[in-house]
């Protein structure tokens, strides 16, 4: 849980960048003598007030004065010039008397009548009368022309909404009085509080026809702003389920977040209400009349929706009065008309939870009886055709109708399975279940036995993605079942299915091994719907297990089983997991053509859980073969899938997960960051994929940081997950974070902890992990010639183990012999000789890999060792592509690396069409091109200084220093620490510095 905060105030101004442009431009206007006039609506505790402070701190950091006066409300009337007599005690608080002097001059008496503090002589004017609006606006304009010829003046009068007639007046007056004066005149109101005749509407309506008026509507926060809004409170991020609950609760008005955040720091329950906030809301309903607060307390009882249909049957008002009642709710805008303009929602629903709360117990179950009988008297009364069960549900649990509320909520949960509303269904079925003891004839009212409704309950969390709850629920089902039951099979099927969406592989493989034993001996000879769709399962599970020859073996009795029994569901499903086996074990184009039939048979047959695997299977496939298009378009297919199965949160997850990594290959790395964020994922396993195709975007990218923690993020969603489509893609980025940040040690553990531990694994998530490994090896080698010290024995041997693994391998396809060839050429940097050849020979290799980022490193690599050999024009040539690939795909670790050997090397890429135009040469004093700032942190490297000594010796941030190394590798060209050192060393910079 996050940690209690001492302020429940932000300490962050959150979003509003839309609106805060609106405000800079009006004190740009103003400044240049032109009017500036924005209105600033928006409803109660929307931010009004502290979009208001951050305007203050920006106008005074620009040298302009502000001034603020509010309006106020006593007695239901407004203050008099309440705005302006606050501006005038500011003024006469915050100047010296003599300062003060200057500016009131003569019309110090006049407004002395608005603010007796400035020692007016009188109280009335020379007649005795009151200062009259006319007057007074007279003297207002006077003082601000003088405030404005000193410094750009911002005026800000807040809550208009309360402003009484005169105040308005003042106001208006003032708007069509400034002319060629550097004030901007910002004045807020409560969007809310505006009914119908309120006369702030008229006098708004003129102002906004005028040119330098500007109107900004604020609206709620979304769910990332009330995010860091709450992770701004607390000082740390906080977990999802707090970030929901403050969302839900608030929606998303800042000042709602604060004091629902607060009663969750405090424990409270997730419905509790403070009473301070009790009280706020409540007073706006106080100011209606009593027919209409009773309509508010009848619609809050009928829900988050009031129907109006429903309403009239219930309202104890004819209709006249009811619509009357209503109006005047709607107009003070407590009540709003509902989107499909049927019915009537409140504007806040913890207005509707304070209202609700206030109806005495005996009030509450009578409403809800009403409503209840209504509804099963005509169900068209819910207004929308699916609503209408569980409406009924929730008002016959709301009633204390026990028995009605658990046929109601077994029927709703029904209709929302039926929905694919997963969540919903399940909380419907476990409402039943709570209640199943407390009713005598439950199996009778529910259609079902206790049994029946835990397996419901099950299927509906697994829909939900609430994978725990579903296992814990079919738990229960299989210790009530007798051993005789013939539902075992199904029960254990489902649980399986649980546990393999709850990354618990092996234990659902255990449970589909029991299933089977629990079959007729031969379920083919015999055959079942049941028994096939188990072995279709137990088919998958071998291949989740990559055991392909188990599942292969597997899914071809569960064809026969299928087809036998006209069990088309489990026919799909095992035709898929056979194409997907033959595919892997090595006739890729053999194992699509199955996978289309699989896929085919579930389109046909509406199977949507089933299709929704086969574009995953088959996006994947694609992917493997380099077609990265042709998957890019399945997973778009199977989106639409997904969404209409209600499984987008969960297996539709791996959808974008392949889109993502088919992004990656393709050079898209922006669009593959934003693909595998993980949004609505559920979270475990499901964004647990998605963080770790994440942090390889985000590793190409060099947003190093980032990639780290969305690393870390993945391996905790993930558990104990070792599968290999996860573990060894992770270890690879692993290993390239480490090798960015020169720990070459670190990065060879994070290869050898998965690399060679599985005589199994498939060669498709080998091969990158054989890449980077040789590349490590390489520059391990490399740091000790530049360091003019021996390589190190082991390293020729771990280079040999590589060599030897890579030779067992297979190159059947265009990405295995790219890796084959990119690993030969690394080898080839430790020969100058050879290393022109190898690169050429890698790049080609590459090019046929349809892998982008791996073909900007192979041509950054062959213009390296081209022009190591001389060869400068090709090596421009080579260099100049590489950065153009490099800066089309934002991998910028690897165009400043390309940038660095340009420099070093003299290369020519500014006649390239595409190509951005090499750096000057930096002059001879300063020939590695690097700022003076950057010197001084290369001869610290060279002294074999760490970043936090780096920065403890300049008085720079840890994070600062650790910038400036990633910048100076880059510069040089150079891959780590080590290296940028031998190169300070053979240059002669750290004994300069040592001399000097």
């Amino acid at each position: 849980m996050a940690g209690v905060s001492s302020s429940l105030v932000s300490p962050v101004f959150v979003g509003r960048q839309v609106e805060l442009d609106v405000l800079d431009d009006a004190l740009g206007r103003a400044a240049a003598r032109e009017p500036a006039l924005v209105l600033v609506g928006g409803e109660a505790g929307v931010g009004k007030t502290r979009l208001v402070e951050e305007l203050t701190t920006r106008a005074e950091a620009a040298g302009a004065r502000v001034l603020v006066g509010g309006c106020v409300e006593l007695g239901g009337e407004g203050v008099p010039f309440a705005p302006v007599v606050e501006v005038l005690r500011t003024l006469a608080a915050d100047l010296p008397p003599d300062r003060l002097d200057a500016l009131l001059g003569s019309a110090r008496a006049g407004l002395g009548r608005l603010l007796p503090e400035l020692d007016a002589p009188e109280a009335g004017g020379p007649d005795g009368d009151p200062l009259r609006a006319s007057r007074a606006v007279e003297l207002v304009l006077g003082l601000v022309g003088r405030l404005a010829a000193e410094d750009p003046l911002v005026l800000v009068f807040e809550d208009l909404h309360w402003a009484d007639q005169a105040t308005l007046e003042l106001i208006a007056l003032l708007v069509r009085g400034l002319r060629q004066v550097r004030v901007a005149l910002v004045c807020t109101y409560r969007s809310d509080e505006l009914h119908r005749t309120h006369p702030l509407r008229r006098l708004a309506g003129g102002w906004e026809r005028q040119r330098a008026a500007r109107r900004i509507d604020l609206a709620r926060l979304s769910r990332d702003e009330v995010a860091a809004q709450v992770e701004a409170i607390l000082g740390e991020p906080p977990g999802l389920d707090l970030v929901e609950l403050v969302l839900e609760r608030s929606e998303g008005i800042p000042f709602l977040v604060e004091e629902v955040l607060g009663a969750a720091q405090a424990g409270a329950g997730s419905d509790y209400l403070p009473p301070s906030l009790r009280d706020v809301l409540l007073a706006r309903a106080d100011l209606l009349g009593d027919e209409a607060q009773d309509v508010l307390r009848l619609a809050s009882a009928a829900g988050p929706w009031a129907p109006d249909r429903l309403l009239a049957v219930v309202a104890p008002l004819p209709e006249a009065d009811l619509y009357r009642a209503l109006r005047e709710a709607v107009e003070h805008q407590l009540l709003v008309v509902d989107d499909s303009g049927r019915g009537y929602a409140f504007r806040h629903a913890l207005a509707r939870e304070a209202i609700y709360d206030d109806l005495l117990p005996g009030e509450r179950a009578q409403l809800h009886t009403a409503f209840a009988e209504a509804l099963e008297e005509d169900p068209e009364r819910a207004g929308r055709p699916r609503m209408a069960a569980a409406m009924l549900a929730h008002h016959w649990h709301a009633a204390h109708d026990v028995p009605r509320a658990l046929r109601a909520s077994v029927e709703a949960g029904r209709v929302a399975a039926a929905a694919l509303a997963g969540a919903e269904a399940q909380r419907h079925f476990e409402l039943a279940l709570e209640v199943w003891p407390r009713v005598p004839d439950a199996e009778e009212r529910a259609g079902t036995d206790h049994v029946g409704l835990l397996a419901a309950a099950a299927d509906a969390a697994i829909m939900g993605g609430a994978i725990d709850r579903s296992v814990a629920l079919l738990d229960r089902a299989l210790a009530e079942a007798r051993d005789d039951d013939p539902r075992r099979v199904q029960l254990l099927g489902a649980r399986a299915r649980g546990l393999r969406d709850g990354n618990r592989d092996q234990e659902g493989l255990a449970d589909l091994e029991t299933a089977v034993a629990l079959l007729p001996d031969d379920p083919v000879g015999a055959p079942s719907a049941t028994g096939a769709a188990i072995l279709a399962s137990l088919a998958n599970a071998h291949m989740r297990a990559d055991d392909m020859a188990s599942a292969l073996d597997v899914s071809e009795r569960a064809v026969a089983a299928a087809r036998a029994a006209g069990a088309v569901d489990a026919e799909a499903d095992a035709l898929l997991t056979r194409g997907y086996c033959v595919a892997y074990i090595g006739d890729p184009e053999r194992g699509m053509a199955m996978l289309r039939d699989g896929l085919s048979l579930a389109l046909e047959h509406e199977l949507l859980e089933t299709a929704l695997r086969g574009y995953i299977a088959l996006s994947d496939l694609l992917g493997m073969l380099g077609r990265h298009e042709d998957a890019l378009a399945e997973t778009v297919a199977g989106a639409e899938v997904a969404d209409r199965a209600g499984l987008a949160r969960t297996p539709g997850s791996f959808l974008r997960g392949n889109a993502a990594e088919s992004l990656i290959r393709l050079g898209r790395l922006e669009e593959a960051a934003a693909m595998a964020a993980p949004g609505v994922a559920a979270p475990g396993f499901f964004s647990g994929s998605l963080l770790g195709l994440r942090a390889e975007a985000l590793v190409q990218l060099g947003h190093l940081e980032e990639a780290a923690s969305c690393l870390r993020g993945a391996r905790r969603d993930l558990g104990g997950n070792t599968s290999m489509q996860f573990s060894y893609p992770m270890a690879v980025v692993e290993a390239e974070l480490a090798r960015s940040a020169g720990e070459l040690d670190t990065a060879r553990e994070a290869v050898t902890r998965v690399l060679g531990g599985d005589e199994e694994a498939l060669e498709r998530f080998v091969w990158p992990l054989v890449t980077i490994a040789t590349r490590i090896e390489v520059e391990q080698a490399l740091q000790a010639r530049d360091a003019r010290r021996p390589v190190p024995p082991e390293v020729g041997r771990r280079l040999s183990e590589l060599g030897a693994l890579a030779d067992g391998l297979s190159g059947d396809l265009a990405y295995d012999r790219g890796h084959r060839m990119i690993a030969t050429a690394e080898r080839a940097r430790l020969d100058a000789a050879a290393a022109p050849a190898a690169w050429k020979a890698a790049v080609a290799a590459a090019r046929q890999m349809a892998d982008e980022p791996m073909l900007g490193y192979a041509l950054l690599r062959e213009a390296e060792a081209l022009s190591v050999a001389g060869d400068r024009e090709r090596a421009s040539e080579v260099a100049a592509e590489a950065l153009r690939r490099a800066e089309a795909m934002g991998a910028e670790p690897l165009a400043e690396q390309t940038r660095g050997l340009v420099r070093r090397a003299r290369l020519t890429v500014h006649d390239q069409a595409t190509a951005a135009p090499a750096e000057p040469v930096p002059p001879p004093d300063d020939e590695l091109g690097l700022t003076t700032r950057e010197r001084e942190v290369l001869l610290l490297v060279a002294d074999g200084r760490s970043n936090g000594q780096i920065a403890e010796e300049l008085f720079i941030s840890r994070k600062t220093a650790s910038v400036h190394v990633s910048n100076i590798l880059g510069k040089l060209g150079v891959a780590t620490r080590v290296e940028a050192a031998a190169l300070a060393h053979r240059r002669g910079l750290a004994r300069q510095a040592s001399e000097a």
